[in-house]
């Protein structure tokens, strides 16, 4: 407990003449009477005493005299508990997309009402800083005790980009409030999204938001899916509309539309389109959707990513022939950079590839260095693989149509000549599977990712098929070195948690305690000068009351005697 005027106790003395007045007796008068016959006779035989002090008559009223006293004797001194003194709140503000979502008002709108409303309510000596979080990660007012100045800061706050950065806005915090004195962290946020790390200051939180039906994008990305000009545009969606409905979804380059397409949206889940079109020349390519009804947030029913052409990808083939169907392919593919040797050819020390092919035997020495390497069909031992024996005309039972390799390409039906029926280890997966074992697997050989297929794309009709230029873009988008990501490569698209506004059931990483608003509440001087006008109040009308009720009983006795 601390005393903000301990002087202010001092004023405990005027319970001496409070006490003195209440105890002290009235001096008596005399009189001249007739006779003292009467008067000794109720008096009785009780000498008379010379004190000037009695018991007080009225006990209650010299009570609640005195509990007015102290409650004003400690308003004024300004009582206050420990944890009231001068200290220091780091606001972190969640400004992420998910806070535009509206109820009656923006959850941003509302968070802003609700750190103003409680830096409104702080002490003299309090200081404010004010960090952000969303579309920047930003300490925007440093520990300041010009509250002016950190409303103003929030007022031009809008809402925008992801949670992504909330684990770094709240470390910040946890910087500032140790470096400051006796604070907190607190996190003014929906939580839908929010990552919330271990930190040594406590975590306050002012929630704010309410679930509400919504529906948005949460996963686009574009990529050439083949030689042939197509590129391959993948959108994921998700619902919480409560009920089935239609929407469309408009892909656009630059802001020009492409296609439009018709898209059922579940009441409560998830939808992924992979749409193959020609895209003209561009730099951003977006996908929105629209006539969605009870959509709480707008911001996430479009996205668009940054278009680029992909990496080059240096290609060394070892076939026989310079013509086979694999090079005619790999020539015909915009980003590649080929080079085809026979299984003698010599090759420089110095040679780097992204992607090794190999439709026969190299012989002419070890492989050069690559991180990608597809062997197909050549000798399972050269590449570190184990064969069960051989197989003719083999039925495809199943095949990984999710692995990258696969993509837009059906094995269903596929007429292989001849194969060899692999034994995976544990160390690698199958990819194609038959009744009488693997035909294809993925693994490591010699420090690179390795994919085997145990027959030669020449001994199936793969060749004669669409799925062959298919299986060969793949492989260029397996090998290709990752693009430099740009800052404003993703636009609008938010994490499946974030556009489906459903906050984590409890705060995770903080402290136990959490206050709907932990600034302000009224200080504690002014609950004590309330309760001694009470007191007063009371002593002044108890006096009253008793004398009213006095009244009424003689009258109700005189009208029950007359």
């Amino acid at each position: 407990m601390t005393l903000a005027t301990p002087f202010a106790l001092a004023a405990f003395v005027l319970a001496i003449p409070l006490v003195a007045a209440y105890l002290h007796r009235r001096r008596r008068v005399e009189r001249r009477v007739p006779s003292l016959l009467l008067l000794r006779v109720i008096a009785g035989t009780s000498r008379p005493t010379r004190r000037a002090w009695s018991r007080p008559r009225h006990l209650v009223s010299l009570v609640l005299v005195l509990l007015a006293l102290v409650g004003l004797v400690l308003a004024l001194a300004d009582l206050r508990d420990g944890e009231d003194r001068p200290r220091d709140f780091v606001v972190v503000l969640d400004t992420s997309a998910s806070m535009a979502a509206r109820d009656d008002d923006t959850r941003l709108q509302q968070a802003k009402d609700a750190v103003v409303d409680a830096i409104a309510a702080l002490r003299p000596g309090d200081r404010v800083a004010l960090v952000t979080t969303g579309a920047q990660t930003l300490v925007r007012v440093g520990l300041t005790e010009d509250h002016d100045r950190v409303r103003e800061m929030i007022g031009g706050l809008e809402a925008g980009g992801t949670s992504q950065a909330a684990p770094a806005a709240l470390r910040i915090a946890d910087a500032i409030c140790r470096a400051g004195r006796d604070g907190s962290i607190v996190l003014v946020s929906d939580l839908v999204g929010v990552d919330v790390p271990t930190t040594q200051c406590p975590i306050e939180h002012i929630s704010v938001g309410r679930d509400g039906p919504n529906a948005g994008v949460v996963a686009l990305s574009v990529r050439e899916a083949d030689a042939l000009g197509l590129s391959e545009i993948h959108v994921g969606l998700t619902s919480t509309l409560g009920r089935v409905q239609e929407v469309e979804l408009t892909l656009d380059v630059d802001g020009a539309v492409v296609d439009v397409l018709s898209l059922d949206l579940p009441a409560d889940g998830d939808v992924e389109k992979l749409h193959r079109v020609p895209l003209p020349p561009g730099e951003r390519v977006g996908a929105a959707i629209t006539h969605v009804k009870q959509d709480a947030l707008a911001l996430d029913d479009a996205a668009s990513v940054a278009r680029h052409g992909g990496s080059r990808v240096s290609v060394l083939l070892v076939a026989q022939t310079r013509l086979s169907f694999t090079a005619e392919a790999l020539r015909l593919h915009p980003r590649v950079d080929l080079r085809v040797i026979g299984p003698q050819d010599a090759l420089a020390p110095s040679d780097r590839f992204d992607l090794i092919v190999l439709e026969a035997d190299y012989q002419a020495g070890p492989l050069p260095f690559s991180p990608k390497l597809v062997a197909l069909g050549v000798a399972p031992a050269r590449v570190g693989v184990s064969v069960r024996g051989t197989v003719k005309t083999p039925e495809i039972l199943r095949w990984s149509f999710d692995h990258p390799l696969f993509r837009f390409v059906d094995l269903q039906g596929l007429e292989v000549i001849e194969a060899n029926v692999l034994a995976p280890t544990d160390e690698q997966t199958s990819l194609v599977d038959t009744e009488q074992g693997s035909l294809a697997l993925t693994g490591r050989f010699d420090g690179r990712d390795m994919i085997y297929v145990g027959f030669a794309p020449t001994a199936t009709d793969l060749v004669l098929r669409v799925g062959f230029v298919n299986l060969i873009a793949n492989l260029v988008e397996w090998a290709a070195p990752p693009a430099p990501e740009r800052d404003d490569a993703r636009q609008g698209v938010l994490s499946r948690a974030e556009s489906r506004l459903l906050p984590p059931p409890r705060l995770p990483g903080g402290s136990a305690r959490f206050a709907g608003h932990v600034l302000g509440g009224a200080p504690p001087w002014s609950y004590l000068a309330l309760a001694a006008l009470a007191a007063l109040l009371l002593e002044w009308l108890l006096p009253a009351f008793v004398a009213a009720i006095a009244r009424l009983r003689v009258r109700t006795r005189a009208k029950g005697e007359s």
